[in-house]
């Protein structure tokens, strides 16, 4: 199967374009605000949205990766009010946790103003109710009011958070204009629904939840220790650093894994949607998943390259001359970036196989792996770029073993590929630091 033979590319491409274009909004919008915004504020905003991405990871305990694979319309629709019902529930147990631990959540995260921890349930049940609409749209394929949305979602976001510091002081504008990028991106892709949310009955919502309750038991819990995992870094410097390292970490990120990850998101969607359809195909899967890892390896190698080699020269180019730091975060983390970039369209096959004991297992392990890498790289190292690099190394480790597990699943491994595609990143980077520093 050629995918420019088939809608997948199209259907990619549509999500892409509505990615694209948030993403361009976005990466437009940090020339400015990395001047209008110091890195503790840009930290302080990091820390609120790594802590909410932690609860939304299961904010509805999974239930919403059926929505696309549930064969009937009708029992999909109430996966979707389940799943909605579940993160309103896991929201509301959340404002009454922080209202009773507030001070000591920001205390340890090193936040002066403790009310910005209110932000975070409400960014949970925002966030998380949108995504599941969005998998709704992602199974009848309506990916144009996907795109829409993300573009509505990052245009409206920035345009509050450019005004902020002209309409007001003492609260934090980058967090702000999130919320309400997250606000008016619910109300637009909700009116897209062609059913009513509240028309079923609690047998019904029980039935579901009996019959993807492995989702609930093996794949949230995975999910969880997974985003525990890759926020470790945000944690970490913020309680063995400072808020403004980790605001420099936080632009680091955006610069670079933020493009890269909506490019995976929107294949990845497609992707999952495809193969949910054909996964008893395995000559069929097998061929559109190897040439998809050849699409995003030829997409991204270049960059990745140019990052590795000149970020330290990059970041405060554009964002400005306070973020040196970043430049140098950058150069740390981008290879571990580019290995989840690859592995991240390709990770429902562990749903689509029901192999979601492996997930959990894969996670447990990543977990302890990066916050092993991270506490001994503050311990004996002793500063944050040390940190990151043995996280990086240990990530990258993790991740191309995993990658190479997704495509055993699809048929047909990826050793020859995962072998050719490290020589060619390792000989473009030489080439790279010898044309910046001069071939000696």
């Amino acid at each position: 199967m050629k995918l420019v033979k088939t809608d997948f590319l199209k259907n990619a491409g549509t999500l892409f374009s509505g990615s694209f274009i948030a993403q361009a909004i976005a990466f437009g919008a940090m020339i400015f605000l990395g001047r209008l915004y110091s890195p503790v504020q840009f930290g302080e905003f990091e820390v609120i949205f790594k802590l909410s991405a932690v609860i939304i990871a299961i904010a509805g305990l999974r239930y919403e990766l059926a929505i696309v694979v549930e064969d009937s319309t009708a029992q999909a629709q109430e996966v979707t009010r389940l799943t909605l019902l579940i993160n309103a529930v896991i929201s509301l147990c959340l404002v009454i946790c922080i209202a009773l631990f507030k001070n000591q959540i920001a205390g340890l995260l090193k936040l002066d103003n403790v009310d910005l921890i209110y932000s975070v349930p409400f960014i949970v049940w925002l966030s998380s109710s949108t995504e599941t609409i969005i998998g709704w749209h992602n199974r009848n394929k309506e990916y144009a009011t996907i795109s829409t949305n993300r573009v509505v979602t990052s245009s409206s976001s920035v345009v509050y958070k450019l005004s902020h510091p002209y309409l007001m002081a003492g609260w934090n504008g980058l967090l702000t204009g999130h919320i309400l990028g997250q606000v008016i991106s619910l109300v637009q892709i909700s009116r897209k629904l062609p059913f009513k949310l509240f028309e079923t009955t609690r047998q019904k919502l029980t039935t579901i939840f009996k019959k993807y309750k492995s989702l609930a038991l093996l794949s949230s819990p995975a999910a969880l220790i997974n985003i525990l995992a890759t926020s470790m870094p945000t944690f970490f410097i913020t309680i063995y650093d400072s808020t403004e390292a980790t605001g420099h970490f936080a632009n680091a990120y955006k610069l670079t894994y933020l493009p890269l990850g909506m490019i995976a998101a929107a294949l990845g969607q497609v992707f999952f949607e495809r193969i949910s359809r054909i996964k008893n195909k395995q000559e069929e899967t097998s061929q559109m998943a190897h040439q998809l890892f050849n699409l995003m390896f030829a997409i991204a190698i270049i960059p990745i390259v140019i990052l590795v080699v000149w970020g330290d020269n990059i970041a405060p180019f554009i964002l400005g001359a306070q973020w040196t730091e970043a430049g140098k975060y950058i150069q740390i983390t981008i290879l571990f970036y580019f290995s989840m970039y690859l592995t991240t369209s390709f990770s429902s096959a562990l749903v689509i196989y029901n192999k979601l004991n492996i997930q959990l297992v894969y996670n447990i392990i990543f977990l302890i792996g990066t916050f092993s890498a991270l506490y001994f790289g503050y311990t004996v190292g002793g500063d944050t770029q040390r940190a990151l690099s043995w996280f990086a190394v240990v990530g990258i480790l993790l991740r191309v073993f995993i990658l190479n597990y997704f495509f055993y699943l699809f048929g047909k491994n990826l050793i020859a590929k995962t072998i050719f595609a490290i020589l060619i990143t390792t000989v473009l980077v030489w080439v790279g630091f010898g044309i910046k520093e001069g071939f000696n």
